[in-house]
C-alpha cells in the first residue's frame, strides 16, 4: 500500500500540470487581441506602430495619423506616409507631434487611426485595406511599457470612412 499514495500524487501533479498548460495554451490562441500596461505605470515618449496591409495598398501620397486616447484626452503622434505595398508590413517608430510629450502607460485608453488621402490631379482618392494593427510604447531609455495589438482590424479606409478605433 506504500506505492499507491505515490501514485496518486503523481497522477494528482500530471492532471495539475496538464490542467495549468491547457490553460495557457487556451489563453494564447484565444485572444487574438491584446492592450494595456507592461509591468508598472510608465512615462512613454516614443512607439513602434505595425501596420499589416490586405489586398489594397496605401499610396505613397497618403498619410496614416495616429492618436492615442487617454483618461484625459487624446494626443497625436507623428505622422506616418505611405506606401504600404499591398499584402505586406510595415513597422514605423514615431514620437508626437511634440517631443517633448510624453504619456503614463496606465493612462491610454485606446488609439484612433486616420487615413488622409493626398491624390494627385489624375488619381481618385485612396482606399486601404488595414488587416492588422500593433503599438509598442517605450519609455526615453527604452523601456517596453505598453501594447496594443489587433490582429484582425479588417478596416477599409475610404474618403468616406477614413477613421478606425480600438479601445482597451
Amino acid at each position: 500500500m506504500r506505492g499507491r499514495p505515490d501514485i496518486s500524487l503523481k497522477r494528482l501533479s500530471v492532471l495539475a500540470t496538464a490542467t495549468v498548460l491547457a490553460a495557457v495554451g487556451m489563453g494564447v490562441t484565444a485572444a487574438p487581441a491584446s492592450a494595456g500596461p507592461i509591468g508598472p505605470c510608465t512615462s512613454l515618449r516614443s512607439f513602434n506602430l505595425e501596420f499589416r496591409t490586405g489586398g489594397d495598398d496605401l499610396r505613397g501620397n497618403s498619410e496614416v495619423i495616429v492618436w492615442l486616447r487617454t483618461t484625459s484626452g487624446t494626443m497625436e503622434l507623428q505622422h506616418v506616409w505611405g506606401r504600404f505595398a499591398d499584402h505586406t508590413s510595415t513597422s514605423r517608430l514615431v514620437t508626437f507631434q511634440n517631443p517633448n510629450w510624453a504619456v503614463n502607460s496606465c493612462t491610454i485608453t485606446g488609439v484612433s487611426v486616420r487615413m488622409a488621402s493626398h491624390p494627385e490631379w489624375h488619381e481618385t482618392a485612396d482606399n486601404w485595406n488595414m488587416d492588422g494593427f500593433a503599438l509598442q510604447g517605450y519609455s526615453s531609455t527604452g523601456t517596453y511599457g505598453y501594447s496594443l495589438s489587433r490582429n484582425s482590424a479588417n478596416k477599409r479606409f475610404t474618403a468616406g470612412s477614413p477613421w478606425w478605433h480600438a479601445t482597451e
